[in-house]
């Protein structure tokens, strides 16, 4: 006989609450790990904190440190943060899915409803299959930006050195985690350096247009291909969300490099004494670092502050959904935008490329962006009130806003937190991971409970 209870407690422990128990289990064995006393390097102590700090900035690909990572940690050390930044790139669900398929278990219904809400899908089809492919995927990226990485690093490190150099660097970008272990200063070292901002750019990139963008390009350059069609052909193949996601990524890209270039190009803390080709360079590169990265290749702290108010609304908004970065996502952000339009032209529906965005569409991109701005509030007057220093109200905002946003840039602020700040960016950091996850999930449509009773519909005052 089962007994009522527990049959509750099963009901209860929904996907939603699997997904960030993964997080948190993950982060807890991570913290066991790095606290042990081989994982730091000779001469160095690791608190609780600071191995709780480290294990749940790398889960959760967010990037901000209280040690350097560079001289804090032991190779052992550095390895256990490869392999967080790694999980927590790719997804605890996931990979814990394919070790169940490299030990020939079968995929249930449950199993199947996990990947599906871990990533975001709208099917159940095929799970599998796509699985596969982005895990192959992911080390056939992570394997070029590897190589690229080594043309730089193997001359400057040594071959051994340079090869470990490169694959770290290289899943730390994909996974758009930003931390790196090349010295304690990011890649400023390589601000003149365009093939390693360059490969940086592309893996963060890649990795932060999500999977499903990955196999609808390439499955549709494919058949255009075969059909020896016109490029215009495949633009138009694509599906809805692809095309919004190359949109948006474009165009964030673009603006962000304009308006950097042109607010810090005479800026000495910055870029003003890099050449013209430099400047930009660096100034696409930090365009596309706000999009959760956390790398860095001039001084955060020297930025002019209305290039670290636009930062912030970057970092807000993040990568793309069912891809390795953090934010809102850009398709959030264009269905809210979207929708505005729509207000202002008075029409009762969005509709973008002859097709109407769904109102749950709508509801869950107001909800989560909601739910983002309300914790970047309530966690900086948190930060500012417990930091007991005066003219740190920037810093402090800048601090949360990369932190919910898993982003991972900081002006020079993470390492003067005192307990009570860093325990709150650890709670940032863990809440700006499975935010917009647990979000979404909550939101899915087989959780919406629809109404059995109806009641008139009346107009309220907004505005």
């Amino acid at each position: 006989m089962i007994l009522p209870g527990v049959i509750m407690k099963k009901r209860e422990l929904t996907t939603t609450r699997i997904i960030a128990l993964g997080f948190f289990i993950t982060i807890f064995v991570g913290t066991l790990l790095l606290m042990l006393p081989f994982a730091t390097a000779h001469g160095e102590h690791t608190s609780i904190l600071d191995a709780l700090f480290t294990a749940t900035t790398s889960v959760c690909v967010t990037g901000l440190v209280v040690v350097d990572t560079f001289s804090h940690w032991s190779l052992f050390g550095k390895f256990i943060i490869l392999m967080l930044i790694q999980i927590g790139g790719m997804g605890v669900v996931s990979i814990t899915t394919m070790i169940m398929h490299l030990f020939r278990r079968k995929f249930t219904i449950r199993t199947s409803m996990l990947l599906q809400d871990s990533y975001n899908l709208n099917t159940k089809q095929d799970l599998k299959k796509f699985m596969l492919r982005v895990f192959k995927g992911i080390l056939c990226v992570e394997l070029i930006g590897a190589l690229l990485y080594s043309i730089s690093f193997c001359p400057r490190y040594g071959f051994v050195r340079g090869i470990w150099y490169s694959v770290f660097n290289s899943v730390s970008a994909f996974c758009n985690a930003g931390i790196d272990i090349l010295g304690n200063n990011s890649l400023a070292g390589y601000a003149h350096n365009p093939l390693v901002l360059f490969t940086t750019s592309f893996l963060i990139i890649v990795g932060g247009i999500g999977f499903v963008v990955w196999w609808d390009v390439i499955d549709v350059l494919s058949k255009t291909t075969k059909k020896k069609k016109s490029f215009i052909h495949p633009v138009n193949r694509l599906n809805i969300h692809s095309k919004l996601v190359l949109i948006m990524t474009v165009s964030l890209l673009v603006i962000g490099t304009l308006f950097i270039y042109l607010i810090e190009r005479d800026n000495p803390l910055t870029i003003g004494n890099f050449t013209e080709r430099d400047k930009w360079i660096n100034s696409f590169f930090q365009s596309v670092t706000l999009r959760t990265a956390g790398f860095y290749s001039f001084s955060q702290k020297g930025m002019n502050d209305a290039v670290a108010l636009f930062s912030m609304a970057f970092m807000i908004i993040g990568g793309s959904p069912v891809g390795t970065a953090g934010g809102v996502k850009t398709v959030t952000v264009a269905v809210v935008f979207l929708n505005f339009l729509s207000m202002i032209r008075d029409r009762d529906e969005i509709v973008v490329f002859k097709r109407k965005i769904s109102n749950m569409a709508i509801k869950k991109a107001v909800a989560i962006l909601f739910l983002s701005m309300s914790l970047i509030i309530v966690m900086t007057v948190l930060l500012v009130a417990t930091d007991g220093r005066n003219g740190i109200f920037v810093d402090a905002l800048f601090e949360v806003t990369s932190a919910i946003g898993t982003v991972g840039l900081s002006r020079d602020y993470t390492g003067s937190l005192n307990i009570i700040g860093r325990i709150i960016i650890i709670i940032c950091m863990y809440l700006g991971r499975i935010g917009p996850i647990s979000m979404t999930v909550a939101f899915s449509s087989q959780n919406i409970r629809k109404n059995l009773v109806h009641y008139p519909e009346e107009n309220i005052i907004v505005g």
